[in-house]
């Protein structure tokens, strides 16, 4: 390491280290401790590692003077340079907890409790070669950035990788040669064959991962359902010749009522990931949302836009507000359009079938005694101290930027959103990853319509709508009760994982056409006209 790499983790760690002695309660940390941790560090993983440079810092730093032990278990007092699978398989608890990548074993058991996405995401995937998972969302040098070489304590063996190979090979030359087979993207009819053909050249883990909600799923189920619920009642004798689709969402000019919903981890199935959406976006002129946790950071995304492309940014507060503050000011720096704060992840939903999936695979072994569950299942990227003064504060670092609430599931809140600042929300449920059975969100805009009906015809305030919209009806439905526009999350990732941009741009055509079609259908011409007289709700 350099003697700058050096100097940067001491000072990092004595800083953590000052912070954590006397418990520096920070500004809008709303009354919580707020401990520093001084992060350059892109995450580990979708789920596994969320590393924090400060973190590692102090732990490096105390490894270093011998304040806490390099690792718990034998082994790693006495690395190997050939570990057997037998051998990591081993090492799955908090005491002592190893991981494979591309060969290389390391220990994380003295990180654990540095974690700032709690422990238990790490427990959940120790003892095991998390390859595919890591090399899927993280570009080369990811390690080498922020591990020390005594993190590697050794190679598999040379079947032990041979093995794990030959999987990997097995499911690439699968999905290789179901690419070989899939049509021309002028083939695709609607949004659905997206997701129909996608989920081929999808391994299997980043399937559950793009495709799985909540519990028992029922949030995610209704959140398309309750489309179906809601009927239109259209007009006639009207000259339809010329429609309209366009309209603007924070002030940028969008070709339909339609943008990119902010989605982690789309290099899962697409080796150019977010930035294959960029392109199509661009080609397009809808508006994209990154996801704070997107496989190709905001910096990649920033240099590939067209330049007169808008990038909006979405927001996961971090617990330390400090950390929080930086990522806010590169994002500006950077040229981000918005900013898109998510509050519905205090805690991460429960996603059975994804989990489920994982058990089957990498069954514990038999025999295994009982795992005690982490005590803290906090994270430290969710804040779990947000309020409504944090809208204030958030502007205060982006001025002149439009702040959006997303994640708002009652109409109460909505009202508060404005009343507290923000110039929209997007009333949505997380795709149905989060709280099961949560109202859908076009239940939420309903209601919404039923008892605050003044905010959605506040032109300065703008409500989006995000989860189950397949369809350009899906879309009228939601602007007739008073929605600005509509967020496309799924869709656009099974788009760009089978058809790279041009995926996305056709995705885009498609919506355009619904859109038309059934605009000429329902005897308007113009997204202005569509209102709540041209349904019956009476089902919903």
């Amino acid at each position: 390491m350099s003697s700058r790499s050096s100097r940067y983790l001491l000072g990092a760690a004595r800083q953590a280290r000052s912070c954590q002695s006397r418990a520096v309660v920070r500004p809008y940390s709303n009354g919580s401790p707020a401990r520093a941790s001084q992060s350059n560090a892109r995450d580990w993983s979708m789920m596994l590692f969320g590393v924090s440079i400060g973190g590692l810092a102090l732990y490096l730093y105390e490894r270093r003077e011998g304040l806490v032990p390099a690792a718990q278990s034998e082994a790693a007092k006495k690395p190997s340079s050939t570990i057997a699978a037998k051998e990591l398989e081993k090492h799955n608890s908090r005491e002592s907890l190893w991981v494979a990548i591309d060969g290389d074993v390391y220990d994380l058991t003295g990180f654990i409790d540095h974690h700032p996405g709690g422990s238990q995401v790490l427990i959940d995937h120790a003892g095991k070669d998390v390859t595919s998972l890591f090399k899927g969302i993280h570009p080369p040098g990811t390690i080498e950035k922020n591990l020390e070489r005594s993190d590697k304590i050794g190679r598999l063996d040379p079947q032990s990788i041979a093995i794990s190979n030959q999987k990997d090979d097995a499911s690439a030359e699968r999905i290789k040669e179901a690419r070989k087979k899939l049509f021309g993207v002028d083939s695709i009819v609607t949004l659905d064959d997206f997701e129909k053909y996608a989920k081929d050249v999808l391994n299997i883990r980043a399937w559950e991962y793009f495709s799985t909600g909540a519990e028992t799923e029922t949030a995610l189920i209704n959140n398309k359902t309750a489309y179906d619920r809601i009927f239109f009642r259209p007009r006639v004798m009207v000259d339809v010749t010329y429609v309209d689709t366009h309209t603007q969402i924070l002030g940028v000019d969008s070709p339909i009522p339609v943008y990119v919903s902010p989605t982690a981890s789309n290099a899962l199935g697409q080796p150019l990931g977010e930035i294959a959406v960029t392109r199509g976006a661009a080609s397009t002129g809808i508006l994209q949302i990154l996801s704070h946790v997107a496989s190709k950071s905001l910096d990649e995304v920033m240099s590939e836009k067209q330049d007169k492309q808008k990038v909006g940014w979405q927001l996961y507060m971090n617990q330390d507000r400090s950390k929080a503050e930086e990522e806010i000011k590169h994002a500006v720096e950077l040229g981000a359009q918005s900013i898109w704060l998510t509050v519905d992840t205090t805690v991460l939903g429960r996603r059975i079938r994804q989990m489920q999936g994982e058990a089957e695979r990498n069954p514990a072994p038999n025999g295994k005694p009982l795992t005690q569950p982490a005590t803290n299942i906090l994270s430290q990227r969710h804040a779990s101290n947000l309020t409504w003064k944090d809208i204030a504060w958030i502007k205060s670092l982006a001025p002149g930027i439009p702040v959006v609430v997303k994640g708002v599931g009652a109409w109460e809140d909505v009202v508060l959103a404005k009343e507290n600042g923000a110039d929209a929300v997007v009333l949505s449920n997380h795709g149905g990853r989060q709280l099961d059975f949560a109202h859908a969100p076009i239940q939420t805009l309903y209601e919404l319509h039923k008892n605050s009906p003044d905010i959605l015809k506040d032109r300065s305030f703008q409500v989006f709508v995000d989860g189950g919209i397949r369809r350009g009806t899906d879309v009228l439905k939601a602007l007739c009760l008073g929605a600005s526009a509509v967020g496309l999350g799924r869709p656009f990732i099974y788009a760009a994982t089978g058809w790279g941009s041009d995926g996305v741009e056709k995705a885009v055509q498609i919506m355009r056409k619904e859109l038309e079609v059934s605009m000429r259908l329902l005897g308007v011409t113009k997204l202005d006209q569509l209102r709540p007289e041209l349904l019956d709700c009476s089902k919903l």
